[in-house]
């Protein structure tokens, strides 16, 4: 799923499997998805790494984050 070596930098490997499971319903739109936290556990990686692909997912304008609320899935990736 995540290749450490490969040339692509982590982050947007992390972006891209997220944007792919807002894309195939698996993140529900309007509904929360894992924090920062959950993702460094899933994917092993470092929090400023997990916090670099929510902030590219939210610069594309498909994540939202509320504070105190958490941060959901608002729009499907053409």
């Amino acid at each position: 799923m995540i290749d450490l070596d490969g040339p692509e930098p982590v982050y947007r490997q992390i972006a891209r499997v997220i944007r792919e499971r807002i894309a195939d319903g698996t993140y529900k739109l309007d509904r929360t998805i894992p924090s920062e936290a959950g993702a460094c556990e899933e994917f092993g990686v470092s929090r400023r790494t997990a916090r670099s692909a929510y902030s590219l997912l939210k610069d594309e304008g498909l994540i939202l984050r509320v504070p105190g609320r958490g941060t959901f899935a608002v729009k499907r990736p053409e």
